[in-house]
Order: structure tokens, then sequence, then C-alpha cells
């Protein structure tokens, strides 16, 4: 195996980890356990900042894919998944914004003076939250189809 596909083999892991911390977190505020969400989601920014950051070594170490190899489906199905990931990082990114700010309400603190959260703030981190997890889970799925036939270039 080349050093990219196992690097992208590695990447695809991580989106399937950083997958089940955002269901599990989306399940935990369902729940009501507002805390655990914000861990869980917390933990699941955590690695997409690890992707960011090992995504630039990984260039500087490897250098990019060579996509005059690739088919005009694998081609399209890559393109794809990077716009998954741009819409993820955009909507979960504002979901991240949103929710810091909720943590000093009484959403998240149990001090009777802080504030009351507004339920425009709750409505809008919610929708981005669930804009960034559809595309994070569109994004993994794409991932999957752009690794199995980077591993079916590798084989034949």
């Amino acid at each position: 195996m080349d050093a990219k596909l196992a690097y992208w083999t590695a990447a695809a892991l991580n989106m399937a980890l950083l997958m089940g911390f955002a269901a599990s977190g989306v399940r935990r505020v369902q729940n009501g356990q507002v805390a655990r969400h914000r861990r869980r989601m917390l933990t699941a920014v955590a690695l997409v900042l690890a992707f960011v950051l090992s995504y630039t070594i990984k260039l500087a170490a490897l250098g990019r894919e060579d996509l005059s190899v690739w088919s005009d489906a694998a081609v399209w199905t890559l393109r794809f998944h990077e716009l998954c990931v741009f819409t993820m990082l955009i909507s979960g990114g504002l979901a991240l914004r949103r929710g810091l700010a909720l943590a000093r309400t009484q959403a998240l603190m149990e001090d009777p003076d802080a504030p009351q959260a507004l339920p425009k703030d709750l409505k809008g981190h919610g929708r981005a939250g669930k804009v960034a997890v559809l595309a994070a889970g569109l994004g993994f799925l794409s991932a999957c189809a752009v690794l199995a036939s980077m591993y079916g270039r590798a084989l034949s």
C-alpha cells in the first residue's frame, strides 16, 4: 500500500469516528443531555481540526493526487465529497460559534444570573448543526466511494 492510500484510509477512519461522535451528540441533545451533546460535538470538532492539520502535513510530504489517472466518475465523486466537506466546515463552524455563545446562557449554566438562551439562537444552532451532520454523513459516504476507487486503481 502506498503512503497516500494509507493516509486516505486513515482519513476515512477519522471521518467514521467523527460521524460516530456527531450521531451520539445528536442523540444526547434529543434526550436533553446538553452537556454530553456539547462534549461529543467538541470531540467531533477536534477530529476535524486533526484532519486539517494532517492534510497540511500530507500535502507537504506527499503532494496532491494525480487526478489525470482517475475516471471522470471518480473525479466527480471527489468534487461532490469536497462540496460536502466544505458545507460541513461552514455550517459546523456556524453551529460551533452559536454553541459557544449558548454555553454562556442557562442552556448550559445553572447560574440563575446567567441569561436565558433565546429561542432563535437555539433554533439557529440546531439548524446549522443539522446541516453540518447531514453534510458530514454525505461526505463520509462519498469518501468511502472515493477510497474504493483509489483501492481499485491501486489493485489493477
